[in-house]
């Protein structure tokens, strides 16, 4: 898997001069991160299984977004007819940009455009989930902009947060679209410039756009998501002494939109079992890091330290899934095959264990490194509800296991 710095160099061997390319479609109104990330989640999928050459409508017709993409975004299925105006653009829109920014690489000899992947590693990197196709979009975005020389506009807003630049800002983006590229009328450089400055304005947790205007705030990572309501967050305000189970059964029209963490749950658990072969000698990180479990069976077993069903904005990170062999699995984290059940002690081991694996990784020279720290402390400040643990230091392990001890005060 590539780091960020990888996508750093990646973009800037590409010359993105809108100026010279004139195609002011190298960014559009559906290329928000979490629709870039399921697309490129769709097109590995679909060339891994089908073929390696393919079509907008291949990849919008394929049986894993038929599957996925109406939880993923809680929107009607890929065959119902009043959502193919809006699919068309969800799924085209993205594979462009991606072919725009030499991710993928057009092969037709038509007007009809026909894809493969001309980067895989870059492709994987996106796909990962939605954080890591946000990061590809602000590198992308900025080495745009610098190469079209208008990155000074938004620059002198970011240094200057007041109405003033970001009219200038704003107004001086429309005109270089109108001069430069074939869009001409005027709605829509302007429906193009917030998917160009809010993922900027995040990473630099600045002030950017909402409503045409200025936002009032500064921009936040759901300000930029297709879908812009709280799904991600829908445990917010729910009181300390409450269950989830409780809070949801109080709050009944919560969409907890388990199908979207579900896509990138299921992409994080196929690179945990290639990283466990290729870098671990296919051995579990149970048995590789606590003594005395020495089972050395294969780990087919892909599990959830905090339970997906309690846990579900967590499914998906590769620091809330562990490598188990079939005993581990179920007789260890789920005492006599009973998968309704949660071993608090088991789950106390199974949690010490992925601390030394993710440590590890993250300080090996010769491994991949598929771990975040920081999605780490993510993991267990929601798996143990404690917000104080994402206070931690920067690959401070010794405080993380005094951290889990202290929650589990159990033998």
């Amino acid at each position: 898997m590539l780091n960020d710095n990888d996508i750093i160099q990646f973009c800037s061997e590409k010359d993105y001069d809108l100026r010279k390319s004139h195609n002011g479609r190298r960014i559009d109104q559906k290329c928000t991160p979490d629709v870039i990330w399921s697309v490129s989640d769709f097109v590995l999928d679909y060339v891994d299984n089908v073929k390696t050459q393919f079509t907008v409508k291949d990849i919008w017709q394929s049986e894993y977004a038929k599957e996925t993409i109406s939880e993923t975004f809680s929107k009607p299925g890929t065959n119902e007819k009043k959502a193919e105006n809006e699919y068309d653009k969800v799924f085209s829109q993205p594979l462009c940009m991606l072919c725009y920014a030499g991710v993928l690489k057009d092969v037709s000899t038509t007007s009809r455009h026909l894809y493969e992947i001309e980067n895989k590693e870059v492709l994987e990197y996106i796909a990962k989930n939605d954080t890591y196709s946000l990061r590809f979009l602000c590198v992308y975005i900025e080495k745009v902009l610098k190469d079209s020389n208008i990155y000074h506009l938004f620059d002198s807003f970011f240094n200057n947060q007041d109405k003033t630049h970001f009219n200038t800002m704003k107004q001086g983006f429309i005109d270089f679209y109108h001069d430069y590229t074939q869009i001409k009328k005027e709605y829509e450089p302007k429906r193009i410039f917030t998917k160009v400055l809010n993922p900027l304005a995040f990473r630099l947790k600045k002030k950017g756009t909402e409503g045409g205007h200025m936002s009032t705030t500064p921009i936040t990572k759901a300000d930029m998501m297709y879908n812009r309501d709280n799904f991600r967050d829908v445990y917010k305000d729910k009181p300390k002494d409450m269950t989830r189970s409780e809070w949801l059964e109080l709050n009944p029209d919560i969409d907890r939109r388990d199908g979207y963490f579900e896509q990138q749950m299921s992409h994080s658990k196929k690179i945990l079992k290639k990283f466990i072969v290729e870098f671990r000698d296919n051995i579990s990180e149970l048995t590789m890091f606590i003594d005395g479990q020495d089972d050395t069976v294969a780990p087919t077993q892909i599990h959830h330290i905090f339970a997906k069903n309690e846990f579900p904005s967590i499914m998906h990170y590769l620091e809330n899934l562990i490598a188990l062999t079939p005993n581990q699995h179920f007789g260890f984290a789920h005492p006599n095959n009973n998968t309704q059940i949660v071993d608090l002690a088991a789950q106390k081991v199974l949690l010490i264990a992925k601390t030394y694996s993710i440590k590890q990784n993250l300080e090996s020279d010769t491994e991949e490194q598929i771990y975040d720290f920081a999605n780490f402390l993510t993991v267990l400040s929601v798996g143990l509800d404690d917000r104080s643990i994402l206070d931690i230091g920067e690959n401070d392990y010794t405080d993380i296991l005094h951290t889990i001890n202290c929650h589990y005060q159990i033998a």
